[in-house]
């Protein structure tokens, strides 16, 4: 069904007059194997290109550094359409070859219906930083999503590897497939809305009409255009219209001043979308403040002896043009709380703790690893001990769970606090159970000093690694004001402790304990 869709949209003149398919195919090398698809995009173009076919952007492969294994080359082609449609027709298959004939190894491949990106220049959607450029009117996207990942499985595990690639990629390309993972091994044809251009130019100063301009390729027959508007705001459609549209000067009559505007551009003959984007917002009042420079410095030294001179400005008056006083959108922009604490602590995404709290901050940690641990816990504290671990990571209750725990030895300057670490997790424990912890020392020759303090619960196939900032030490949890919260990408987090951990581990003198199971 892709192809049909495929083919018929590249030629509605209402989307764009397309000649040719700018290809890029991102080629991963192992070895003597078949070469496989880490990633293609293919992009439909209306102007004449540089018709030359199998352009290198690496004339070479690029060895990876993290992945010795692995080299990887970025192919540019283009073709002409009916080319183009010819080799896209074996994805249903799950087969491509080059123009050479030779083919790409891939996963097992499943087409996606045609989903239409707005051209959201400052918002967010699951394709910005896929895409080679999303243009004024926004893109339609057809997708061959590989569902097995097979042959990009090593770059799904080697966390370190996948974002050398994407940086080195990017050197070529604006294409961030670090922060796409999901997007591994697929296949995107982009066709870019071409043939009309919307464009709103600002709002009417005796009302809330925004004034727009609409043009058309004037290659193409007329259109039969019309627009849909509205705004949003907190998950409310707040104003909404659907009008006919001439070309040139267009008014839209919203009543509303909250919220963000969104607009689409229907051809009402094909029943398609042939542009959208985001209303962009005007301001209605400035605020001017006027600094005077005083004569008078704050002096003072730095604790390496350094004198320091800062200028200290006097704010001497504000003023406000356009609104006199606060309006509701104010108030609404303003709120001070955005949710509310016990959605926060519903959810274990942040927990406040004070004074002689110890047992609540414990028993929050067990909560955290019961609920999320059974694929794995890191304990991440440059002062982790003993007891801590007894405390946190033992109730743990699934079965050969890996456990990676991470201390800098900073509690104690003794030679033996190894040996005072294995003597008292051997003297607490009866029975294992199952248990598999490495508590490991990190390598100070390698990873230096750190100060960070994070629980980590890594991926697994169904869900993405997790981090929570403990705010405080393991064994000062609940003692003193700190609060435990989730950061906001845990999987980075994830793959700085794992990068540490395999720095400090390749000398077993670093190891304090580990059980028998690990």
């Amino acid at each position: 069904m892709s192809f049909v869709d495929i083919k018929e949209i590249l030629t509605m003149p209402s989307i764009g007059l397309f000649k040719y398919v700018e290809l890029f195919e991102i080629v991963g090398i192992k070895g003597k194997e078949q070469p496989f698809n880490i990633f293609t995009l293919a992009v439909a173009q209306e102007l004449e290109l540089d018709l030359v076919n199998d352009e290198k952007f690496t004339p070479n492969p690029i060895q990876l550094k993290k992945d010795k294994s692995l080299k990887f080359g970025i192919f540019r082609s283009i073709l002409s359409i009916d080319d183009f449609l010819d080799r896209v027709n074996n994805l249903d298959n799950s087969q491509w070859k080059n123009s050479q004939q030779k083919p790409l190894s891939c996963g097992q491949l499943r087409s996606i219906p045609k989903v239409y990106i707005p051209a959201l220049e400052k918002g967010k959607n699951e394709f910005l930083g896929l895409l080679k450029n999303n243009f004024f009117s926004g893109s339609y996207l057809f997708e061959w999503f590989d569902e097995s990942k097979e042959h990009v499985q090593g770059l799904m595990e080697n966390h370190l590897a996948l974002m050398e690639i994407s940086e080195k990629l990017q050197e070529h390309l604006p294409i961030k497939i670090g922060s796409h993972s999901d997007r591994l091994g697929n296949f995107i044809v982009q066709i870019p809305c071409s043939s009309v251009a919307f464009k709103i130019k600002g709002i009417d100063k005796e009302s809330h009409q925004l004034i727009s301009n609409l043009s058309i390729n004037p290659s193409i027959e007329p259109l039969n255009l019309t627009g849909v508007f509205w705004r949003g705001n907190n998950g409310s459609i707040i104003d909404f219209q659907k009008l006919h549209l001439t070309l040139g000067e267009n008014l839209i009559p919203f009543k509303q001043i909250n919220g963000i505007g969104y607009y689409t551009i229907w051809d009402e003959d094909k029943q398609i979308i042939c542009s959208g984007g985001v209303i962009p917002s005007f301001v209605e009042s400035v605020n001017l403040s006027i600094g005077i420079q005083e004569t008078n410095q704050r002096i003072f030294k730095l604790p390496n002896g350094q004198e320091q001179r800062i200028n200290i400005f006097v704010r001497a008056s504000q003023s406000q043009i356009g609104k006199s006083s606060k309006d509701y959108r104010d108030w609404v922009a303003n709120r001070l709380i955005k949710f509310e604490k016990q959605e926060l602590r519903d959810s274990l995404k942040l927990r406040q703790f004070k004074q002689n709290m110890r047992e609540e901050a414990l028993a929050f940690i067990r909560e955290l690893i019961k609920r999320y641990g059974e694929n794995g816990v890191y304990l991440w504290d440059p002062y982790l001990n003993s007891k801590d671990l007894l405390e946190t990571v033992f109730f743990n209750p699934y079965a050969n769970t890996p456990i990676k725990a991470l201390t800098g030895l900073k509690t104690l300057g003794e030679h033996n606090i190894k040996t005072i670490y294995k003597s008292e997790l051997e003297q607490a424990i009866i029975e294992k159970g199952w248990l598999d912890l490495i508590f490991l020392n990190a390598d100070k020759s390698k990873v230096g000093d750190f100060h960070d303090r994070f629980i980590i619960f890594p991926k697994n196939q169904d869900n993405p690694a997790r981090a929570w900032s403990l705010g405080t030490s393991v064994n000062s949890l609940g003692t003193s004001h700190h609060i435990i919260h989730e950061v906001e990408d845990g999987q980075i987090i994830a793959d700085v402790f794992e990068e540490m951990w395999e720095q400090s581990i390749v000398n077993e003198e670093n190891i304090i304990w580990k059980s028998k199971n690990s």
